[in-house]
């Protein structure tokens, strides 16, 4: 079963990298994609939570061996 994970922050220096994943381990009872697309609206809303904690969506990707992950950082206060 597919799961959505949000990894701890980074700190890159300048900013905080946020990201949120989905892994590539197919549900194999999802015959019609409902439940593939139920964990795209959830990493959306972890995405969404983000945004209004201040990050940005800076960058997504999705990869057959690794899953789809979306990238968001914050620049970080002085």
């Amino acid at each position: 079963m597919s799961d959505i994970v949000v990894e701890k922050p980074v700190d890159t220096g300048e900013y905080i990298e946020e990201k949120v994943t989905i892994d590539n381990i197919p549900d194999l009872g999802d015959k019609t994609g409902d439940i593939f697309l139920n964990h795209m609206e959830e990493a959306i809303r972890q995405c969404r939570k983000l945004i209004g904690e201040g990050f940005r969506l800076v960058d997504f990707w999705s990869d057959p061996d690794q899953g789809i992950q979306f990238i968001l950082k914050k620049k970080k206060k002085k």
